[in-house]
């Protein structure tokens, strides 16, 4: 009976049309089973299996003391990373051009004044195009120089411009 119907199938419509639905069909079965392997979760088995001697299995509580994480030092980071235009990670002393940037960036430097303000000394310098900063011992202005110390008496202050100790005095 089954060897009649497939008889009759294949007089009606021959082998090339019975291939394609052959081919058609495994498409269908196997984007399916693609399918549902994405849709499925995978289980992890949780019993380790064969590890080289010595070797031992990463939890997530143990990833920490495996990776030894370490918060790091500030100090330490801005003697390498230093952002800004003009600061290296090195004095520029013995490089030729660090004279040419050291008086460009001071022909761009003004200082104002300099005064006590709550008993700190402060200090006033304005930078070409205007822009006046209050300065104050260890803060670095514009990423063009670092206040180093302010003399209020003899009314100067000493920067640092690309590693290098330069005093502005009014």
């Amino acid at each position: 009976m089954l060897k009649e119907r497939i008889t009759r199938i294949l007089e009606r419509y021959g082998y090339w049309r019975l291939a394609q639905v052959a081919i058609t069909a495994a498409f269908v079965v196997l984007t399916s089973l693609f399918v549902l392997a994405l849709v499925v979760p995978v289980r992890l088995d949780s019993r380790p299996t064969d590890f080289l001697p010595g070797a031992s299995v990463a939890t997530a509580q143990s990833v920490p003391e495996i990776l030894q994480v370490k918060t790091p030092d500030l100090r330490e980071l801005s003697r390498v990373v230093r952002p800004g235009l003009f600061k290296a990670e090195t004095a520029l002393g013995d490089r030729p051009r660090a004279d040419g940037t050291i008086k460009n960036i001071m022909s761009q430097l003004t200082l104002v004044c300099v005064m006590e303000m709550r008993g700190e000394p402060v200090a006033y310098v304005d930078i070409r195009g205007g822009d006046m900063k209050q300065c104050k011992v260890g803060q670095s202005v514009r990423d063009l120089f670092t206040v180093v110390s302010i003399d209020v008496e003899t009314q100067s202050i000493e920067v640092t411009i690309v590693g290098h100790k330069v005093r502005l005095s009014r």
